[in-house]
């Protein structure tokens, strides 16, 4: 059987488990995940290789209505996501039928010339009905070669679901070197695992006013030992005092739990440095959205 190869774009509304899915296929975390909206800013190309196929997984930002620079540049990074790509995978929950947003974004997306498939994600939240309903309800579209329910969480219809992807890509070789699991710099996966961390830890407070640079980080010489140097950028004096918190508390269990994460990622001890600074209102602005968010 001839090796196969693509990009497979990722795409769907807010929260619907995306990145999850491909931290699934991937067995380890390499993109972050969060239970509030818009939590993907950027593209992430995440690899995914076997002895038959390489998948390039396209983790784009979730689609929603724009209300400020921040959001907008946000969807435009979802749809740039599409350019070129050979199999499209649409993440959907259960609803019992088509989401109202689903139903204006899905037209334009079946004009793609690609192969189409539906995850219908979070089964395991069904009930009653719900789950043959939505499959029902996307599958009358006429626009999806295959829908496959899923739980990424559970891990369930997941192989199942890269099984079906894969069958799709063009026959060719692999686009990345064997072991290469992404196209983001250890810094940009380090800055996305602390703002992980600041989402979880300052949920309403915080939700989408906060970008994280990483401006050095390096190994040791004379240890097994990385340094992590990070600026965590906010758009208020206010969301200042939020991240930081009482007496730094915080702001310290923001580093405890990243630099867990970092370490298991790099499987070496961690420093990590963090400091808080205001930008206001950097979210309204197109050139400091540029320069947080980055490529």
């Amino acid at each position: 059987m001839a090796f196969k190869s693509g990009v497979a774009a990722v795409l769907g509304k807010t929260n619907v488990g995306k990145s999850t899915f491909i931290n699934a296929v991937l067995g380890r975390k390499l993109v972050i995940v969060s239970d509030r909206p818009q939590t993907t800013r950027n593209r992430i190309r995440c690899v995914h290789t076997t002895a038959e196929a390489q998948v390039v997984f396209v983790d784009t930002p979730g689609l929603h209505r724009p209300l400020n620079e921040l959001s907008a540049r946000i969807v435009r990074e979802a749809h740039r996501a599409l350019a070129g790509v050979d199999v499209l995978v649409y993440v959907v929950e259960p609803w019992g039928q088509v989401d109202p947003y689903d139903a204006e974004v899905l037209p334009r997306l079946a004009k793609l010339p690609c192969p189409k498939v539906l995850l219908v994600n979070k089964i395991d939240r069904a009930r009653g009905n719900s789950l043959p309903e939505t499959l029902l309800a996307y599958d009358e579209l006429g626009m999806f070669d295959d829908l496959v329910p899923v739980s990424c969480t559970k891990g369930r219809g997941v192989s199942e679901a890269l099984q079906v992807i894969a069958d799709k890509l063009p026959e060719g070789e692999p686009l990345f070197p064997e072991g290469e699991l992404t196209d983001r710099p250890l810094e940009f996966l380090a800055a996305e695992l602390i703002r992980e961390k600041i989402y979880q830890l300052t949920y309403q407070e915080i939700p989408y006013s906060v970008a994280v640079v990483v401006e050095h980080i390096a190994e040791r010489e004379d240890k097994p030992l990385v340094e992590v140097h990070a600026r965590v950028y906010v758009a208020r004096d206010s969301q200042k005092g939020i991240v930081i918190g009482s007496g730094g508390g915080k702001l310290k269990e923001i580093g405890q739990r990243a630099r867990e994460d970092l370490e298991a990622m790099l499987g070496r001890q961690v420093f990590l440095d963090l400091k808080v600074k205001v930008r206001a209102q950097w979210t309204e602005s197109a050139a400091e959205v540029a320069r947080f968010t980055g490529p």
